[in-house]
């Protein structure tokens, strides 16, 4: 249907009066763009829409309904803040169980969980697909997020906002958590900031180098298990050269003979526990598989692991 020159989305029976931003009921025809004369990437929409949603203004760069939905979405956020910080910060059980009194904290622990629920299901709000006659709209979705526990954030950096301001974290301590432990951990960042609020400066540093060390230290022990993963016993005239003798040897650095000789004795104290006769046995092995691998021929042709050194 043609609203001047913008087109009314279809809505189905079922989504009839109701906001397609925020699934509250709707009172509105939103048109997107406002006027006629602005140039976007797709047709004129119009779309039903709350009182609220349709009175959030935007900025002139917004060129696509997708960018228009993430916008508002993000705008809901920062004004529900409040709302949203309380299923952050308090489980349903702990309010129905919370002893609060008095004419406002009474009625605090009475609606709180409602409050955010009504918030949190209006930002999760995603919409029906949008067809428009009939036609399935065929304008691609160019907007980028960060979702998190079910809400989506115009950016990973306003998704840090809302939770400086809902769960009073250090704002640069959790950026600098997620800079190391990348956003597809936030979660673990996210833990760690709000057990650490209001710090100093000097601690803040303690806990980002003592993750970073960490993290560091879990990479390099999933190299070292990959690589034990990937590399094979060798033959050599006979000789097993196992596994674990080459993976202590690619370890030490020792990739020649003549490199390994030193380190006899090492090897021997590391593998005692095997017992003298197998100890022996691995090393002599280990032996004659470096003294094989000075032959290049030998090591293309032969060398399960040439890859690995």
């Amino acid at each position: 249907m043609q609203t001047h020159s913008h087109t009314l989305i279809d809505i189905p029976f079922n989504q009839r009066h109701i906001c397609w931003f925020c699934g509250e009921p709707s009172s509105e025809i939103l048109h997107f763009p406002r006027t006629a004369r602005k140039n976007v990437e797709h047709a004129l929409l119009a779309l039903p829409a709350c009182k609220e949603c349709d009175s959030i203004k935007h900025s002139r760069d917004i060129n696509s309904i997708w960018q228009f939905r993430a916008h508002v979405k993000q705008a809901l956020i920062s004004k529900y803040t409040k709302h949203l910080a309380i299923g952050e910060n308090w489980t349903k059980e702990e309010l129905e169980e919370s002893e609060f009194s008095g004419s406002i904290l009474g009625g605090f622990g009475e609606s709180a969980w409602h409050m955010y629920e009504i918030a949190k299901q209006r930002v999760a709000y995603q919409g029906w697909p949008l067809i428009v006659d009939g036609l399935t709209f065929d304008a691609m979705d160019d907007t980028s997020s960060f979702e998190f526990n079910g809400t989506c954030y115009a950016s990973l950096r306003n998704c840090v906002d809302f939770f400086e301001k809902a769960s009073d974290i250090d704002k640069e301590l959790l950026t600098q958590l997620v800079e190391i432990v990348t956003p597809a951990r936030f979660d673990y960042a996210l833990k760690i900031a709000k057990l650490n609020k209001r710090i100093s400066p000097a601690r803040r540093t303690q806990i980002i180098d003592d993750i970073a060390i960490e993290e560091a230290e879990k990479r390099e022990a999933a190299a070292r298990s990959d690589l034990e993963l990937s590399i094979e016993d060798v033959s050599v005239s006979g000789t097993i050269a196992p596994s674990f003798a080459i993976q202590w040897a690619i370890a030490k650095g020792a990739s020649t003979l003549s490199e390994l000789c030193p380190l006899e004795d090492d090897y021997f104290d590391d593998f005692q526990h095997l017992g003298g006769a197998a100890a022996f046995a691995s090393y002599n092995g280990l032996q004659l598989y470096l003294e094989a691998r000075e032959n290049a021929a030998w090591v293309k042709a032969n060398d399960p692991n040439k890859d690995v050194w």
